[in-house]
């Protein structure tokens, strides 16, 4: 016999993550508006506030949004690409990565001379 769980269980996670969430984007808010910090400093902030917001923003959907376990792979694979993504050109190393990858993907495409034929002996 399978019991039917308690609505109130249920939500009550989910309220704490919601609230959670505006508590952290009134931080930001406030950090980036009125707290004088380091221009060196803004980026690893809005970083790190980022990667929390996310976070809990993919665990929301993976626990509450009902769907194929394929499908929920594809997102969080999608998810952590961009969020990898974003992280690489808040830092400024995203072009420098996409300029290694053209130059290793030119190295390798790039037309070779023709091999001179052997000496038939």
């Amino acid at each position: 016999m399978r019991i039917a769980p308690n609505p109130s269980r249920l939500n009550m996670p989910l309220l704490y993550v919601v609230l959670a969430l505006v508590i952290v984007a009134i931080a930001a808010k406030y950090l980036n508006s009125y707290v004088e910090m380091p221009q060196t400093l803004r980026p690893i902030v809005n970083v790190v506030f980022a990667l929390i917001i996310v976070g809990m923003a993919l665990w929301l959907i993976n626990t509450y949004v009902p769907m194929a376990e394929s499908i929920k792979t594809i997102l969080n694979i999608v998810v952590v690409v961009a969020t990898c993504v974003y992280v690489l050109q808040a830092f400024g190393l995203w072009n420098r990565m996409v300029n290694a990858a053209n130059k290793t993907w030119a190295s390798i495409t790039r037309p070779r001379p023709p091999e001179a034929p052997k000496p038939i002996e």
